[in-house]
């Protein structure tokens, strides 16, 4: 190995390992600081709980579950955690936490010290560290991910089946870390490869040479399923130690697909959580309470941006419009004010006087530029303050706080074979397009990552949703 070589494998050893280091040191800070919290809660609650010691009699246990934590993180492959996507990150995280709270709890118990170490104190560590441990890691991974040495090379082979949207959905999710160095392909009459800045090899000695020098270790092979392509699967295992396998031909769920060997045949198993009745329960509580408590702590928002609507623009503050709701039954969803009051007509004259607006609405069904809308309604958009009303349809159970986009009656024909799967839930005051592609996103688009979110539902999807809709209120990218 030359000199140029051995510096490019330090690269990409060093650069996975830095990543690693920084959500270690993560992970360990918010354990520990969970610990001190939920300590000093508790130290709050003595006249009611009853004493309990002080915060150096359990750092031994803080310790033990940081390093129970950090092993079952680095067995799990979550240091760096490249290739897994926000959602299975959360559920794998909140999932380890929650065994190693159990344990921790559990052992005190059964050890009968639990008078020295109140579980009470494990189950608020573990409420704050299920909620801060990805949230940290989301900050994290936000910042760094915008530097060229994050994630690791991998190398494509295709003849050009499901290459595109592939190779697209790789370059938006620079989260997951796997940067393509190279596309191998299958065929002389690949469409659309030059539409993206990645090298093509058409040598497959080349191709491994680059592999060899960049010390790639994964390939993903998009092509039909053939016998010809079989035989490329063999050969690509010889030289790569994992091999992604892209299915484009079916819409289905994803992210909790697990394989099946049915005697040599590979089946994969699709899971609907949203299908599941104790789900739906679970998350329907969820809703009831959250609504109520969001309800509560922003009624003196609500109170003041009605004054706000009223000062600029009289009233009335609030706006009703109709939308589809669950099982074909519509609602009267319900907003702060953000028009004028005769936007809808105004909406129809201007539409008629610019074909390139109404080019616009047709594609989005939104303005870039809306003359309609009010310095105050601008303001409430901005930061999706405009919705919060919202909680209302959601406390009634018209409404989720998580879902797909609750769409309007006159856009029914238009949303097509979407339909049925749409309408089977309960529409969101935020979801999966709102966070992920806002404005930006063409309607059929929004149609599909509806149709992914309801097909790849958890409670782990909820709560990464969550995370990224106050990242997106707070940098003000609302509509």
């Amino acid at each position: 190995m030359n000199l140029k070589q051995s510096k490019q494998g330090i690269k990409n050893i060093s650069a996975p390992a830095l990543v690693g280091v920084l959500l270690m040191l993560s992970d360990s800070a918010v354990i520990m600081g969970s610990f001190y919290l939920a300590t000093q809660i508790r130290r709050a609650l003595t006249p009611y709980l009853g004493p309990v010691e002080f915060w150096r009699i359990y750092q031994p246990l803080v310790y033990l579950g940081m390093g129970f934590v950090v092993l079952l993180f680095y067995f799990n492959n979550l240091y760096p955690g490249y290739g897994k996507t926000a959602v299975k990150e959360i559920e794998k995280t909140s999932t380890i936490l929650s065994l190693v709270f159990l344990f921790l709890g559990g052992t005190t118990y059964f050890l009968n010290i639990y008078d020295l170490y109140p579980r009470s104190i494990f189950l608020l560590t573990w409420i704050i560290g299920i909620i801060f441990v990805p949230l940290l890691r989301f900050i994290i991974r936000n910042r760094i991910l915008k530097y060229s040495w994050y994630g690791i090379p991998i190398l494509f082979i295709t003849d050009g089946t499901g290459f595109n949207s592939t190779l697209t959905a790789l370059q938006n999710c620079r989260r997951m870390g796997w940067n393509p160095l190279a596309v191998f392909p299958l065929g002389n009459d690949i469409q659309d490869l030059d539409n993206f800045s990645i090298p093509i090899i058409s040598s497959w000695n080349t191709f491994i040479d680059l592999k060899n020098k960049h010390r790639v270790n994964i390939a993903i092979f998009s092509a039909e399923p053939n016998q010809e392509n079989s035989h490329w699967i063999r050969k690509i295992s010889e030289e790569f130690k994992t091999l992604t396998l892209i299915i484009p031909y079916y819409n289905l769920g994803s992210l909790w697909v697990k394989p099946r060997d049915l005697e040599g045949n590979l089946g994969l198993e699709v899971t609907y959580h949203l299908l599941d009745t104790g789900s739906k329960t679970i998350k329907r509580f969820i809703d009831i309470v959250g609504s109520i408590l969001l309800l509560l702590f922003s009624a003196p928002f609500l109170i003041v941006f009605s004054l706000m609507i009223i000062i600029e623009s009289s009233t009335p503050v609030f706006f009703r419009q109709e939308r589809l709701g669950r099982n074909h039954e519509n609602f009267s969803a319900l907003k702060f004010r953000s028009m004028v009051t005769n936007a809808e007509e105004e909406l129809k004259t201007f539409l008629e006087n610019n074909p390139k607006a109404r080019e616009e609405y047709q594609k989005y069904h939104k303005l870039s530029v809306d003359s309609r809308i009010t310095n105050i309604g601008r303001l409430l958009r901005k930061y999706s303050l405009d919705e919060l009303p919202q909680l209302w349809n959601v406390l009634r159970g018209e409404m989720s706080l998580v879902g797909p986009r609750a769409y309007m009656l006159s856009e029914l024909d238009e949303i097509g074979d979407f339909t049925e799967p749409i309408l089977r839930v309960r529409p969101g005051m935020t979801g999966w397009w709102q966070v992920m592609g806002r404005h930006n996103t063409s309607f059929v688009r929004r149609l599909r990552m509806d149709e992914y979110y309801i097909s790849n539902w958890s409670l782990w999807m909820d709560l990464y949703i969550i995370y990224k809709t106050l990242w997106v209120v707070i940098r003000g990218t609302g509509t």
